[in-house]
């Protein structure tokens, strides 16, 4: 139980969360799907009492100005009613500019932007998918005339639409030495730290299914648009996670530590990367919930920190790392289940924290 009188403070929780609506959505076995949404109503549904006998009023109301956003709230950019391509421009300008004037963003354009204007080599990025799903390296002319060809044949496909106008291309990022790598920040809107690692994956590509919309068009050797251009991968296929809280380090991850710029005897987070992830954290409650996860690419050709994404229900294995907890390995729904319980000790820690500040924030502007 928090240590402080919460005073009734109102946290947003949306319904349709407690009852794990919002993150089975992929389980398509009806009873497996049953059994989850009894289990995750049953355990969200405890901890929601948990809020409500400590003192916070919970509420379902995503305009009320004077909220903590437990989850995120899908309004807080635009209403429903707005096309993907939209809502991704509308939510991308509130991250930049609460990220502050140290973000770096790769230039991204359009895929009618990048026809007209075509820059080399540019990474074509569909954000409908995630784990490094179509996202193709396009380096030449010779690639791009068979990916016009691929869009002229289907722009007119009501089952393409969505997915042309969701798809990005953006600047090349080289990471440092032969590995690919990221940071990733785990950060509460209370603007505390609650872990970080630095993910990599060896340069050679990993052989998997081709999925998405682009992969299958022009990886696939068989099909009349292949381009044979290089996936961008998935960190986690044939690599490793640095967590900044081990004791000592592999050879290996020394030396991918000191090609960030980061001493391995006594690993940060580099500053510039905690002021924006802090920032965007602090800022962006509403439009990401307590907890996020923020990363971002050192790019060895300019030194510089890139941001990439946020996530707003992020994975907690930093957390659990920085715990001193070996993470779970989800294998089952009652893996996932089980999984969630953690997150929701993990968001809970991340309320009380955002409270917090919101607290002192408030005396702030009383003692003015």
């Amino acid at each position: 139980m928090n240590t402080f009188n919460v005073n009734g403070q109102k946290v947003f929780i949306e319904p349709a969360w407690i009852t794990g609506e919002t993150c089975l959505f992929n389980v398509r076995d009806p009873y497996t799907y049953r059994y989850a949404v009894s289990k995750f109503t049953k355990m969200r549904g405890d901890f929601v009492k948990r809020l409500q006998k400590e003192g916070f009023t919970i509420t379902a109301d995503k305009h009320d100005s004077d909220v903590v956003y437990l989850i995120m709230n899908d309004e807080a950019i635009c209403d429903q009613n707005e096309e993907i391509n939209d809502y991704k421009k509308l939510f991308d300008k509130k991250i930049f500019e609460a990220g502050g004037d140290n973000l770096n963003y790769p230039m991204s354009v359009t895929m009618e932007e990048f026809f007209e204007n075509p820059f080399f080599p540019a990474v074509l990025k569909n954000e409908l998918m995630n784990a490094g799903i179509d996202k193709i390296l396009i380096e030449n002319e010779t690639q791009l005339s068979k990916l016009k060809e691929f869009y002229e044949d289907y722009k007119d496909d009501p089952n393409y639409k969505d997915t042309f106008k969701s798809t990005i291309f953006q600047k090349y990022l080289k990471s440092p030495g032969k590995y690919y790598s990221y940071i990733r920040v785990l950060m509460n809107s209370g603007g505390k730290v609650m872990g970080a690692s630095l993910k990599y994956s060896k340069t050679e590509e990993t052989r998997r299914e081709l999925k998405g919309t682009f992969e299958p068009a022009l990886l696939e050797e068989s099909s009349k648009y292949y381009i044979g251009a290089k996936r961008m991968f998935n960190y986690y296929a044939n690599g490793d996670s640095i967590s900044f809280t081990q004791p000592r380090y592999s050879t290996e991850k020394r030396e991918v530590l000191k090609l960030h710029g980061i001493d391995p005897s006594n690993p940060k987070i580099p500053s510039e990367v905690l002021e924006v992830a802090s920032n965007i954290a602090i800022k962006c409650n509403d439009a990401l919930g307590v907890m996020c996860g923020i990363d971002f690419m050192y790019n060895e050709i300019d030194g510089k920190w890139y941001y990439l994404e946020v996530q707003a229900f992020p994975s907690v294995d930093e957390w659990l790392r920085e715990k001193g907890i070996k993470p779970i390995n989800v294998k089952s729904i009652d893996d996932y289940v089980k999984y969630n319980a953690i997150e929701l000790e993990a968001r809970y820690e991340a309320l009380i924290d955002t409270v917090n500040k919101v607290k002192e924030e408030k005396e702030k502007v009383y003692k003015i």
